[in-house]
Formats: C-alpha cells, sequence, structure tokens
C-alpha cells in the first residue's frame, strides 16, 4: 500500500504543480484558450506514465514489471471496445428522463456546452440543420470507434499505464473493490486543475471536481474488471480512448439540463454505470463464475 500512496501523491504533486505552470505562467485559462487548453490537457495525460517510469527506475524496476502492458487478445476486448457506445445510447434516454431535460436534436446544447461565440452560432445550427441526426449519430460512432483504438487509445495509454498498470501492480495484495476505489478517488482527484479551468463541467468547475471523482471511481470498477478479465492494462486504453471519443455525442441530442445531469460524467451517466457495474458483477459471480470481484488482484491476475 505504501508503493501505491508514494506514487499517487507523486503523480498529484507533479501534475498540479505542471498545471499551475501553465495557468499562471502562461496565462492558460481554460475555455477562454481553448487551444492551448486542449493541447496542456493531451500532455496532461501522460504525466501518469512519466511518474511512474521514473518511480520504476529509481526502484530499478522493467518497464512491464507487471507483465500487464500486453496484447492478449480475447471476446473480452471487443466487448470493452464496443461498451462505450452502448453505455453512451444508454445514456440518452436516462438523461431524457431528468427533470427539464427534453431529448432532442439540436444545436442549443453544443452551443451552450462548447461556449460557441455568438458570431458563429447560426452557422453552427445551420450546418445541423442540414446533416440528419442518424447521419451524425453513425459518423459519430464509427469515427469514435476508430478513434478508441487508434490516437485515442494511445493518449489513454499515458493515464493507464499509471492508473491500470502502475497502481494495479502496487495493490496486487488488496481486494478488487478496495483497489478499485482508491485507484478511481485517485484518478479523479488527479484531473481537478483541470475541472476547475472547465473540463468536462464548464458552468459547476468546483462540484464538477466531485462529480469527476465519483465518474472515475465508477467507470474505474469497470475498467478495473476487465484489466484483470484480459490481464492486459491495454483494454483500459481502448475503452478509456472510446468513451473519450464517443461519449460527447450527448450534446447534440439532448436540450436542458446542466453538469449536475447530462452526459456519461453527470448524473445520468453515473446511473448507466452502476447498471453496468451490476452486468458485471452478475456476469461475474453466476455466468462465468470467475469470481474476480470477490479475490485480491494478485489471485486475479495469476489464474
Amino acid at each position: 500500500m505504501k508503493k501505491a500512496l508514494r506514487y499517487s501523491l507523486s503523480v498529484c504533486l507533479f501534475s498540479w504543480a505542471m498545471a499551475a505552470v501553465a495557468h499562471f505562467g502562461f496565462g492558460m485559462n481554460g475555455m477562454d484558450t481553448p487551444v492551448f487548453f486542449g493541447t496542456f490537457a493531451v500532455v496532461y495525460m501522460f504525466f501518469p506514465m512519466i511518474t511512474a517510469l521514473v518511480l520504476q527506475a529509481i526502484d530499478k524496476e522493467k518497464f512491464n514489471h507487471t507483465g500487464l502492458v500486453n496484447f492478449k487478445f480475447s471476446w473480452a476486448w471487443l466487448v470493452a471496445w464496443l461498451l462505450p457506445v452502448v453505455l453512451t445510447f444508454l445514456c440518452l434516454p436516462v438523461n431524457s428522463m431528468m427533470p427539464g431535460v427534453e431529448l432532442q436534436y439540436n444545436a442549443e446544447q453544443l452551443i451552450n456546452q462548447y461556449h460557441v461565440p455568438e458570431d458563429q452560432q447560426d452557422l453552427v445550427r445551420e450546418q445541423m440543420g442540414k446533416l440528419p441526426a442518424w447521419l451524425l449519430l453513425v459518423s459519430t460512432v464509427i469515427s469514435g470507434l476508430v478513434a478508441g483504438i487508434s490516437v485515442n487509445a494511445l493518449f489513454a495509454f499515458g493515464e493507464e499505464y499509471g492508473w491500470r498498470n502502475y497502481l494495479v501492480g502496487a495493490l496486487r495484495e488488496q481486494k478488487f473493490w478496495k483497489a478499485a476505489l482508491f485507484i478511481g478517488m485517485v484518478w479523479g482527484v488527479w484531473h481537478f486543475p483541470l475541472i476547475l479551468m472547465g473540463h468536462n463541467y464548464p458552468n459547476e468547475p468546483c462540484w464538477g471536481v466531485l462529480l469527476m471523482v465519483l465518474f472515475c471511481v465508477l467507470l474505474g470498477v469497470v475498467e478495473l474488471y476487465f484489466v484483470l478479465k484480459t490481464k492486459s492494462m491495454m483494454v483500459a486504453a481502448i475503452m478509456h480512448g472510446t468513451i473519450n471519443a464517443v461519449s460527447g455525442m450527448v450534446v447534440y441530442f439532448i436540450l436542458g439540463g446542466n453538469d449536475f445531469v447530462n452526459g456519461m460524467t453527470g448524473l445520468s451517466g453515473f446511473i448507466v454505470l452502476c447498471i453496468a457495474i451490476l452486468c458485471v458483477g452478475v456476469y461475474d459471480k453466476w455466468i462465468a463464475k470467475e469470481g474476480i470481484l470477490s479475490r485480491t488482484l494478485r489471485e486475479s491476475l495469476e489464474r
């Protein structure tokens, strides 16, 4: 546990220090500097890997000391790749049941979410009016799946090398639920500088810090299960990359609501992720009968 605590403290302090330098030293202020902020957010994703590699060098550990950086393909990889699409689709009807929210193909939520400049808003409405809803949906899913196993997976690898590789190795003796909770909380808290700058929760950045922790804990349970199922952290990078690519399409079809309830990172997404966790639990205990959720990480990895 000491190793996990050392890594968690190191990655947070290093990442937060870099965010402070970017914000105060270079004037980066989230949505006010979208290009700079977007570039920094991508770079930020590699800080967990950089921290892990430095600690591995200090401890004289091999790059793949956990054995999780590998491709051992199985059907579970396909499920993990497609699952973010399923979760996003389920999020739409759940989101539409929230007070003051309608399921409607429109440009207004997109304009509000991404703070589209006033002089460009009519153009966005016009372009969406020309594009049929089904075509936008299909194109988003296809492009999201392609990005999820390519460029997005590469960026997500920077995070997952730390969360679902280094920390999994450091928490090998812990039970699944304790490890999942710990990793998810660290993952969520690590995001806080980006959240305060407007990422994911542009209208509620302070509450967004807490919401991001909840999101990361819930999604982290699902990701950790697939890592132990496949014995590869690469599956988490693919799932992470795909959900980053497809979850944003919710804004095209939801009108109303707010940061607390909308999308995968709001209450709607939390409900959908809880359903996914319930399904994983049923499958693990009564269908596959593997008991991954009831064992230590080491026991699951060594089976």
